[in-house]
């Protein structure tokens, strides 16, 4: 059995392992998050400078960009707008299932050791002994140093040898005190116990190769083998090495080797080994585990999955490697099931999951969020904590936006409305009261139009969260009755993009027109999408500098343009070619209706008019391919009206009306909106 550590070398353990500044990080983080901030709950933002007054135009001069250098300025009116958004969470004892228990489970003295001919190499392939690793062999090696000098100073000096002498006794009797006291507090609690539980003689045995695959042989051939619990103790061991380096149980392994033949072994076959153990299916249910508890036969394995569970959470929090994180999910996702007996240990799970999936990592958040989909679907009592979660960590993960997060709020966005279009009826209630909060900031911005409520609503956060309520709606509108919600999501997008006006909030403006487009697809209503760009659409005249300047400007990243780049040649031809864009999908959705040439008059009068306002030379050809695809729709709708023989009252005529024509999708402008969604695809993915 290894030698317990001195008391200098616990200290400075507790202050320089990674694994203990981790630790230390982490209570910190937990300590300031739940401290509760001066002048109650609710927070004002800051006061508006004087130079930051509104414009005669509507427009605000504070920048919208949000990169790496407005992270600090932003995070203030981020955290106004999460706090009136996100849904409350109530507080959970984590691990209450397992407050009596570390994990270690009770050995049969029969199971075989094997001693392995392979050598351990410290410097490559071996786990440390002393569990200090490489800081120790240094604090040795300072050690060695400063005896050589002392024993130079000593010979040199006598009467500091004597002194020395006088005082040596004096120094190991205080030295000892020190010891047993530190013994008989913290490590009588800690050391003792681990030592006690982990059992003496277990501890001192190194596990080698050739011991884990003859108790994995055992193991396959009979669940039931004493081996099993040799092998959850390694798991437990190896699942604990760099928390508790102090422990003696971390020195069992011979080499790297065996660590991850251990972590493999058993993440792998548990889960079957379990159910065999169970006798029941890979389908089952909570309900047959409920059942379960009451038998026998679970009070046999109840202690086998506890350590596997606990010890498994334990891995995830952690490692680091996103690869073996998503390995150690994926083999965790089989087990959910067995979660349903803990609730505490669900509760802690999620805790852990909704984190990784946080992550910018696309395969760690993709493992994450099919384990936060299995949870949810087999325990549904987990499912309002799931969407509680989920719709907060969304929010959080939405108030800074940049060129790279993009695409992954998107793939946060998708994955949450999977997971609430797994109980519509429940989330479309969320959904009602999220949209009216948005609706009470949209009230108040309205009324007051001061900075401070305006940048409520001028915000990342706030317009994500109006996308996702219009994702939701998409998906679930033709199968369920979602119109109160569609109602009041159409007033929210209404209202912020007459709260906005001017050229500078096109960007923000082009994004609610997406969304109008994207709710009048799902649901057959027309919108007047046209209106809420051409008012936009009012450029001044480009200078000479601003033309050979060349900006790069990214919608997507943007809510408000900032004035630098609103006099770009760039800016302007990004701006008519995003609306020449949504105007066409807008066309295209109802080009074979019998209404288009009245849908179509007003836009192209506005088309017709930016035709021969704007000086950019490049973009007048799009601009009248556009007039011409829609003039040339229009007439076609318009001779195929003459021949018709129906009633506009007729409404099942008027749905009919050129639906053999819309299948086969030959029509000329159905090929120009081809062409221009296939085109701009490249655009889309850099500057929109």
């Amino acid at each position: 059995m290894a030698k317990k550590l001195g008391k200098k070398a616990r200290k400075f353990a507790r202050k320089n392992l990674q694994s203990a500044a981790k630790r230390n990080r982490k209570i910190r983080n937990q300590i300031n998050h739940r401290r509760p901030r001066r002048g109650g709950e609710s927070l004002r933002p800051a006061p508006a400078s004087r130079g930051g007054a509104a414009r005669e135009d509507g427009d605000l001069e504070a920048p919208q960009r949000v990169d790496d250098a407005t992270t600090m300025s932003t995070n203030d009116d981020a955290a106004i707008l999460i706090n009136g958004l996100e849904f409350p969470e109530d507080d959970f004892e984590i691990d209450a299932d397992f407050s009596d228990s570390d994990g270690y489970l009770s050995e049969d003295p029969g199971c075989p050791y094997y001693s392995d001919s392979e050598d351990c190499d410290a410097g490559k392939d071996c786990i440390m002994q002393d569990g200090l690793g490489r800081q120790n062999e240094d604090m040795n090696l300072d050690i060695k140093k400063q005896k050589k000098k002392l024993k130079k100073l000593l010979d040199k000096d006598p009467d500091f040898a004597n002194f020395l002498e006088k005082w040596q006794s004096e120094l190991e009797s205080y030295r000892s005190k020190e010891d047993s006291d530190e013994d008989d507090g913290m490590d009588s609690m800690d050391d003792d116990d681990d030592d006690s539980k982990d059992g003496s003689s277990q501890s001192a045995k190194i596990l080698t190769g050739k011991t884990i695959s003859e108790w994995s042989q055992l193991v396959s051939k009979e669940p039931k083998s004493p081996a099993i619990r040799n092998l959850l103790n390694a798991f437990r061991d190896a699942c604990r090495y760099g928390v508790h380096s102090d422990s003696s149980s971390m020195q069992r392994f011979q080499n790297a080797r065996v660590f991850y033949q251990i972590i493999t072994f058993v993440l792998s076959e548990s889960d079957n080994i379990f159910r065999g153990l169970l006798e029941i299916s890979d389908d089952a249910n909570k309900g047959q585990i409920m059942n379960l508890k009451q038998s026998k036969k679970w009070k046999t394995v109840d202690p086998l999955i506890k350590s596997y569970l606990q010890n498994s959470l334990g891995l995830l929090s952690q490692l680091t490697d996103n690869k073996i994180l998503a390995f150690v999910l994926t083999r965790l996702r089989a087990s959910v099931v067995l979660f349903s007996a803990y609730p505490s240990t669900s509760r802690r799970l999620l805790k852990i999951l909704f984190r990784l999936w946080a992550s910018g990592d696309q395969t760690l958040s993709l493992s994450a969020f099919l384990m936060i989909r299995e949870v949810a679907s087999l325990l549904p009592d987990c499912l309002d904590l799931c969407l509680t979660k989920a719709y907060n960590t969304y929010l959080a993960s939405t108030k800074l936006v940049n060129d790279r997060n993009t695409k992954h709020i998107d793939f946060l966005m998708n994955c949450l409305v999977e997971l609430l279009s797994l109980d519509v009826q429940k989330s479309s209630e969320r959904a009602v009261t999220s949209v009216e909060q948005l609706n009470a900031i949209l009230r108040q911005a309205s009324k007051t139009k001061e900075k401070e409520d305006l940048r409520k609503i001028d915000n990342w956060q706030y317009i994500n969260c109006v996308n996702l309520w219009v994702r939701f709606l998409c998906c679930n509108y033709k199968d369920y009755n979602l119109h109160p919600l569609l109602s009041r999501v159409l007033q929210v997008i209404r209202g912020v993009a007459h709260l906005f006006p001017g050229t500078r909030y096109l960007p923000l403006r082009l994004k609610l027109v997406r969304m109008l487009n994207e709710l009048s697809t799902c649901s057959q209503m027309f919108f007047p999408i046209p209106s809420l760009l051409f008012d936009c659409l009012e450029f001044r005249e480009v200078s000479q500098k601003a033309q050979t300047q060349k900006t790069r400007v990214n919608f997507s990243s943007l809510l408000k343009v900032p004035k630098s780049l609103l006099k770009s040649r760039e800016f302007q031809e990004q701006c008519i070619l995003s609306a020449i864009q949504v105007l066409s999908t807008h066309f295209a959705q109802w080009s074979y209706h019998v209404s288009f040439p009245e849908v179509a008059t007003i836009p192209l009068i506005l088309l017709k008019r930016l035709h021969e306002q704007t000086t950019i030379e490049s973009l007048h050809r799009p601009i009248k391919r556009l007039i011409d695809q829609v003039n040339e729709n229009k007439d076609f709708i318009e001779r195929k009206r003459e021949v018709a023989s129906f009633s506009p009252n007729d409404k099942a005529s008027v749905d009919s009306f050129l639906q053999d024509e819309k299948s086969s999708g030959n029509t000329s402008f159905t090929r120009f909106y081809a062409s221009v969604a296939e085109n701009w695809q490249p655009r889309g993915r850099k500057t929109l």
